[in-house]
């Protein structure tokens, strides 16, 4: 047994390879980059099906909201000429606190031209007084329109029908056509000096990129 433990070291020892060498941690994985496919086509790419990748470009579906809050009823269709972003939110969920305010400064920066839609969708599917979810929206500084998405009829319409979805707090950018031209996931996304939140601030600057470009002014 020593002549083979002696035999191996020297063979170790003549190859020039250690003995022993501690395991190299694994790169950590690229950001998604931002992809440009056709004028005003705009999403966030990661290497999987579950961020939306596929939806750009295709008409915006129908929606169904069981009412409104803040707002007559509005469709797609009295929307059309517009540039409508829609944002699924509700209570409890930490990335819609941190994502509405910026939804927010959007919705005065570009007043008319933008039509901010915060779509409360209760989790677990169940009914929400329209006070409790106004009072919601005023805690989380967001005071534009809001759809209800009570049983998730839209959500599921939009994103969840043909995939496992990571998150529901999704986003769409739909154009003056009615078209989804950017996505977003879901988690959160928001203006930020913090380099902890850099993806976010990314983000949120390719929204801001995307709805210039729309508006005519990138």
């Amino acid at each position: 047994m020593r002549m083979l433990l002696v035999a191996v070291g020297a063979a170790l020892a003549l190859s020039g390879a250690p003995a022993w060498a501690p395991a190299q941690p694994a790169a950590p994985a690229p950001r998604p980059a931002l992809d440009r496919r056709q004028p005003h086509d705009f999403v966030l790419l990661a290497p999987d099906s579950k961020d939306g990748a596929e939806l750009i470009g295709r008409r915006a579906p129908a929606w169904s909201f069981e009412r409104w809050i803040r707002s007559p009823a509005l469709t797609p269709q009295d929307l059309r000429g517009k540039v409508v972003l829609l944002r699924w939110w509700t209570e409890g969920c930490d990335f819609c606190a941190a994502t509405l305010p910026g939804l927010e400064s959007l919705r005065k920066r570009y007043g008319d031209a933008l039509v901010v839609i915060g779509v409360y969708h209760p989790k677990p599917p169940r009914r929400v007084s329209d006070r409790d979810i106004l009072a919601a929206a005023n805690r989380l500084g967001f005071r534009g329109p809001i759809a209800v998405d009570e049983r998730w009829t839209t959500l599921d319409r939009y994103w969840r029908p043909d995939h496992d979805r990571e998150f529901t707090s999704v986003s769409f950018l739909i154009d003056p056509d009615g078209m989804i031209r950017w996505v977003h996931r879901g988690g959160e996304y928001h203006p930020s000096t913090d380099p902890r939140h850099a993806s976010c601030d990314v983000e949120y600057r390719a929204l801001v990129q995307a709805i210039e470009e729309l508006l005519g002014r990138g």
